[in-house]
């Protein structure tokens, strides 16, 4: 096969017919080259970057890609330079954008796969590596890692890592409820193609993780998890699990013990940033949220604000401490009052954060709290239940399209109480602005009124998250004259935590 080769003049040209001649940039950025000037422009800044430093030649490669997305040989120094430094994602992303621009040079494509061998995407290699030897069959270090790749060929089925029920497989495990969630995460080397649960086919979300909800026959139950790679290599565990009917009270509810074993909740209230214009009653808000807490009994409430409300303490706290101290049939609550932002990304996507005291104005990235972040930890706790409330504005929640179990059936409560759910309520999206009223913030004062009742609108005693969501939004958008429109939802799950009305 002869190797295919673009020139990087007639990419340009090109671009002037199509009004666009762009590729993705290592930063996430998209640019567009409208014109061979910009090109010619390009070769100038390529050219005086060979003369200069490591660190000024790569910025003025960076540039060159800029003026000139078709411009391939940028792509490739660029990339080499970063591959010396270490940073192998970065240089990944620019040998694959020279490699997608049909570069003709075996070295590169030999780096690629070196590189993503040594990230441990074999599969992806070997692609790469193939096309390096197409071009030049002989190169010594193509051939070297070839041999290197045969040997360490996937010939393993994924692993499956049990998060629930928290049981080893094969072992039996006595449950006392008909429904239960199967949870956890399969990774695979070369790539998980297909996750199955007792036959259906389930989804596997960009974290890694799988949820089924499984309705128990009475008494033994056996479930099958069949995981199959990229290459057919497949995986199977078995739980075996003993349900024990009992018999339960169906309105009128006197004890949240009945559902969860403990109820944490987790406060957080940031007036005075180091870099972000202060807030004026955020802490007084987590004040409140705090006291209803502590009336609805819950076994422990912890208060965070202002200076204490740092990136690092957030972090600790999410991902360390409460995995640590939360079980399967816990509810835990994390609200949040302070700033709230949202970056744009490529393809119109958006990404929300949440803005702890030490955040930088700019570097949301390296310096808040993302939702995908709050959902990664999230997978880390246990709890049967975890709902966020956020009185913050941002957009990018990734909200499923799950409705979640309609409140229909004596079952009903059995059933959204059994399934495991993270859900959120937030303040409004993008650009909107939190409105304050009578010393609390509007969407706050509205929190406070459900769980203190007004959201039960069965009036069964029983108040779900799912109806404080649907209580707050009119009632914030009209109290608002709509300059605040909040949000609310599932991130995973199927089931709906719930308070009981005092």
């Amino acid at each position: 096969m002869k190797p295919f080769k673009l020139i990087i003049s007639n990419l340009c040209i090109l671009s002037i017919f199509l009004s666009a001649c762009s590729i993705e940039l290592v930063d996430g950025s998209v640019e567009l080259a409208n014109s061979s000037s910009r090109c010619d422009k390009a070769k100038s800044m390529f050219s005086r970057g060979k003369l200069l430093s490591q660190k000024d030649s790569l910025n003025h490669y960076r540039q060159a890609i800029k003026l000139c997305p078709g411009y391939t040989i940028a792509y490739e120094r660029a990339g080499n330079i970063l591959r010396k430094k270490g940073e192998h994602k970065k240089a990944i992303t620019l040998f694959k954008n020279a490699a997608h621009l049909g570069s003709s040079n075996y070295k590169l494509y030999y780096l690629l796969a070196n590189l993503l061998f040594t990230e441990g995407y074999i599969n992806e290699a070997s692609v790469y590596l193939k096309t390096s030897l197409s071009i030049n069959k002989t190169y010594p270090k193509a051939l070297f890692l070839n041999e290197k790749i045969k040997n360490q060929s996937d010939k393993k089925g994924p692993n499956i890592l049990l998060l629930e029920p928290e049981l080893k497989e094969g072992k039996k495990y006595s449950y006392d409820r008909q429904y239960i969630t199967i949870r956890g995460i399969v990774t695979d080397k070369s790539g998980v193609s297909k996750l199955e649960v007792n036959g259906k086919t389930v989804i596997i979300d960009t974290k890694d993780i799988f949820l089924e909800n499984i309705i128990l026959k009475k008494g033994q139950n056996s479930i099958s998890i069949i995981a199959e790679d990229l290459l057919g290599n497949h995986s199977t565990i078995f739980v075996n699990i003993d349900y024990i009917k009992k018999n339960r009270p169906v309105r009128h509810y006197k004890a949240s013990s009945n559902y969860y074993s403990k109820s944490y909740a987790v406060i957080i209230g940031i007036n005075n940033y180091d870099n972000w214009p202060p807030l004026e009653f955020a802490v007084s808000d987590a004040q409140s949220v705090k006291i209803i807490f502590q009336q609805l009994g819950f076994d422990e409430v912890i208060l965070i604000k202002d200076h204490e409300a740092t990136q690092r303490r957030l972090l600790t706290i999410l991902g360390h401490e409460l995995p640590k101290k939360l079980k399967q049939n816990d509810q835990l609550v994390i609200y949040f009052a302070g700033h709230g932002q949202t970056e744009d990304l490529i393809n119109d996507e958006k990404k929300g954060y949440i803005i702890p005291v030490d955040a930088d104005i700019e570097n949301y990235f390296a310096t808040a709290i993302s939702m995908e972040t709050l959902r990664s930890l999230s997978a880390r706790i246990p709890a049967k239940h975890i709902l966020y409330v956020m009185d913050s504005c941002y957009s990018g929640l990734g909200l499923s399209r799950s409705l979640g179990i309609r409140p229909k059936g004596k079952n009903y409560l059995e059933k959204m109480t059994s399934m495991r759910a993270i859900q959120i309520i937030t303040a409004g999206g993008k650009d909107e602005e939190v409105v304050e009223k009578d010393g609390h913030g509007l969407f706050t004062t509205f929190f406070l009124k459900g769980l203190k009742g007004q959201a039960d609108v069965n009036k069964d005693n029983v108040i779900t998250a799912s109806e404080l969501g649907a209580y707050i939004r009119p009632k914030v958008i009209e109290e608002s004259n709509s300059r605040q429109s909040p949000l609310y939802g599932r991130l995973e799950g199927l089931g709906d935590m719930i308070f009981l009305k005092q």
